[in-house]
């Protein structure tokens, strides 16, 4: 009777597996290439970081095709009279936006490329939600909770397959000695999160004119919100409220900390409001919840913004300042539309939601516009204070009677390398062409406070890195190789036949079996590298390589990785870490 009901179980999830598979088969096909890319990636090991990062670009845009195609396959299930030919154009489009979208939008992981496509992610997965309902009236928001649930179960289900695969492969590895790869468990964590749970998920995806009702929404969701989860919120806005009160007496205001109090909670919020709203009709205390809270939560918004209007008039609009403006712009609606109209359409909100994710990062608008808008004009008037702008609007430098404040140099040093990490310092509009960050005393009469990557009183942090990683080095002149590490004694040292190559007290030392061949400070070659190049972090072979010879040797050093600090008083430049490779010819 177990065998029995075993096989029927597998049978079952057999048969939901297929029908995924039937029913929106080109996703799948994307779920499945992002995980072999993965799984590729996986495998390269150490180093090659240019070409992890092309793979890493290649599965971004292959599971943007995932809910992309999803939406399609949806809209096309309300759609009986479309023809297939246009329905392979329509999937044959896709895959040209995704190319499209890597090329222009994808060129580069960095912050700008990341957010734009978390935003992007967000709005298709909204899209997604939407289409089915999109002529329907009634119960949305049974139809998002059911795929929520339905979410939860398969990644529940998909961490226990996972740890069951698991266990297996480590008894084997400690029964068998069978030396399974770390690798391999990575593997399966691709497979299963990535083609199973998809497909487990995709299976109870609810078909066209499937009637959903109020009886679907599930019994261990309804009981954690109705008794867990709406009196923690209460008792959180509670606590809020004193919170305020306090600040109100002591008129003393922690600007950072309320932003992000405030901000996710809110943002649950609004997702509770979306997921109890079913249940307004059978329960009178959420319905009084949903009549009350939205205006609750209206106050304490609004202290949100005077605290992030603080910071944004002092230093400007950034992406992150402008994110956290908008979501908060679209919930404080959210709460207005709740609190004057009695009948919700929640699918609005959450289209309107998908609509703002998209103009935030595309567009005039977008969140890096209005940025680079805002940190110029915050910048001008930093300079129009000590009067130094001429009239084609080009920096002149200052005299000694119009030095710059402290505070006014951190201004600009923060705009500067704001500029410089998240887009380019051409964009500023008043500084000269070809303008470095290590022109800045000339320009402006002090150096570049870098606050961001470890300015600590007297010390300015650096970092140094090989570019080309995955470069192939002709080492056929050389004899011997080697490779040593500052954190890792066991690298220090290499002995090979009769030569040893040590490095020691930031020494490298070449020996035989008589006598000493050859010794070199890094110290000297490393500040050396540093002073050509200053602006620059990531260099080349060539700007990361040393070759020096003697009577006895000829020795090649390059660099892997440079890190340390200078000292801001005295110029004084103190090398920490350091990997690099030494090639050794005997002659």
């Amino acid at each position: 009777m177990i065998i029995i009901n075993i096989n029927r179980k597998i049978k079952g999830l057999y048969t939901k597996l297929l029908n995924s598979l039937q029913r929106f088969p080109i996703s799948l096909l994307y779920a499945a290439f992002t995980v072999g890319v993965l799984i590729y990636m996986n495998h390269l090991g150490y180093g090659n970081q240019e070409v992890k990062d092309l793979y890493g670009r290649i599965a971004m845009v292959s599971a943007l095709g995932i809910p992309m195609s999803l939406s399609l396959y949806v809209y096309f299930e309300e759609k009986d009279n479309i023809k297939k030919l246009i329905r392979i154009i329509s999937h044959l489009l896709i895959a040209v936006i995704l190319v499209v979208f890597y090329f222009i939008f994808l060129k580069e992981i960095n912050y700008i490329s990341g957010t734009r496509y978390v935003a992007l992610s967000i709005a298709l997965y909204i899209i997604f939600t939407v289409i089915p309902y999109i002529n329907k009236k009634d119960d949305y928001e049974i139809y998002v909770i059911k795929l929520f649930s339905r979410f939860i179960v398969t990644y529940v289900y998909s961490v226990v397959l996972y740890l069951g695969l698991a266990a297996i492969l480590t008894t084997i590895n400690l029964l068998f000695n069978a030396e399974i790869s770390f690798r391999v468990f990575s593997d399966i964590a691709f497979i299963v999160a990535g083609i199973f749970a998809p497909a487990f998920f995709l299976a109870d995806i609810p078909k066209r004119k499937e009637k959903i009702a109020h009886k679907d929404y599930p019994k261990v969701l309804r009981v954690l919100l109705q008794f867990i989860v709406l009196p923690l919120l209460l008792a959180y806005t509670v606590i809020l409220y004193v919170y305020f009160g306090e600040i109100i007496i002591t008129m003393e205001l922690p600007q950072g900390l309320i932003g992000n109090l405030v901000l996710w909670y809110s943002i649950l919020s609004t997702i509770v409001l979306l997921f109890i709203y079913p249940l307004r009709k059978i329960n009178k205390w959420i319905k009084s919840f949903l009549s009350v809270f939205p205006k609750v939560i209206i106050p304490l918004l609004g202290m949100m913004f005077f605290s992030i209007g603080i910071r944004i008039n002092v230093y400007g609009i950034t992406e992150n300042r402008y994110f956290v403006v908008i979501i908060g712009i679209w919930i404080v609606l959210v709460m207005i539309y709740y609190s004057i109209k009695k009948d919700i359409k929640n699918i609005t909100l959450t289209t309107t939601l998908a609509i703002i994710a998209i103009a935030s990062v595309f567009g005039p608008l977008s969140s890096y516009s209005i940025s680079k808008w805002s940190q110029n004009q915050h910048f001008k008037g930093v300079l129009e204070k000590y009067d130094i702008l001429d009239e084609k609007g080009k920096i002149e430098p200052p005299s000694a009677e119009e030095e710059f404040e402290e505070s006014d140099q951190r201004k600009v040093s923060s705009i500067i390398q704001y500029f410089d990490r998240y887009h380019d310092l051409e964009d500023i509009k008043y500084l000269p062409e070809d303008f470095k960050k290590s022109d800045m005393e000339d320009v402006f009469g002090f150096r570049l406070i870098d606050e961001y990557i470890g300015y600590q009183g007297n010390r300015e942090f650096f970092d140094y890195t090989l570019d080309d990683m995955g470069l192939i080095i002709d080492i056929g002149e050389f004899d011997y190789f080697s490779e040593h590490r500052t954190y890792d004694t066991n690298y220090n040292q290499n002995d090979m036949e009769n030569i040893s190559i040590i490095f020691e007290d930031r020494n490298i030392i070449i020996k035989d079996d008589k006598k000493e061949l050859y010794t070199k400070n890094l110290d000297e070659i490393i500040k050396d590298i540093i002073e050509k190049n200053i602006d620059d972090k990531n260099l080349s072979h060539d700007e990361m390589s040393y070759i020096d010879e003697n009577d006895d040797v000829k020795i090649k050093i390059l660099f892997n990785y440079i890190s340390g600090y200078e000292n801001i008083s005295d110029s004084e430049i103190m090398v920490e870490d350091i990997e690099f490779y030494t090639f050794v010819k005997i002659k």
